[in-house]
């Protein structure tokens, strides 16, 4: 699989590293994969996770994270697809609406293994449980076109722009 530059991390606490990553193709020929490796060993595993009817279901995977339940969490094209730890689907989480032109694409794990997503072409983002469950937006004025979050271990949410150089800080 031709990777160039589409390849995303995420280290775990028990040290290994996920990456997900998509093979440069657009349309029906893309697929992508999630690969958990320990450094310093070869690679464990590799999930790559199709629908029922054959099909990849990780078409474009871009951010990652794992929750503290063990799911892999991958944004994608239009959802945020989540797996148990052996790569079998739990749910795609698409939006609050069919018309809302979700486009996910930082994603973090709270303490209580909530699932916090940008949606960067409709500045906001979203929280859903560690079901698929939407639970709220995350009300923070001026946010424009969030793309990258990380968390911290008092579940302050650090929140990086498309085309900026600000980092916003959210108490939650």
């Amino acid at each position: 699989m031709d990777t160039r530059n589409n390849v995303w991390i995420a280290v775990c606490k028990s040290g290994k590293v996920l990456l997900s990553l998509w093979n440069n193709e657009i349309g029906e020929r893309s697929v992508g994969k999630v690969i958990s490796i320990k450094p310093g060993y070869p690679i464990e595993e590799c999930v790559q996770i199709f629908t029922d009817k054959n099909l990849p279901l990780l078409v474009c995977p871009t951010y990652i994270a794992k929750n503290r339940n063990g799911d892999i969490c991958v944004s994608d094209v239009g959802a945020v697809v989540v797996t148990d730890a052996g790569g079998i689907l739990r749910f795609r989480y698409q939006g609050t609406s069919r018309n809302s032109n979700f486009e996910p694409y930082g994603l973090c794990c709270d303490s209580n293994c909530n699932i916090i997503i940008t949606d960067m072409k409709n500045d906001r983002i979203h929280v859903i449980d560690k079901d698929g469950g939407f639970l709220h937006f995350v009300r923070y004025e001026g946010i424009k076109m969030p793309r990258a979050l990380s968390i911290d271990e008092n579940d302050h949410v650090y929140v990086g722009e498309w085309n900026t150089t600000s980092i916003k800080v959210i108490s939650r």
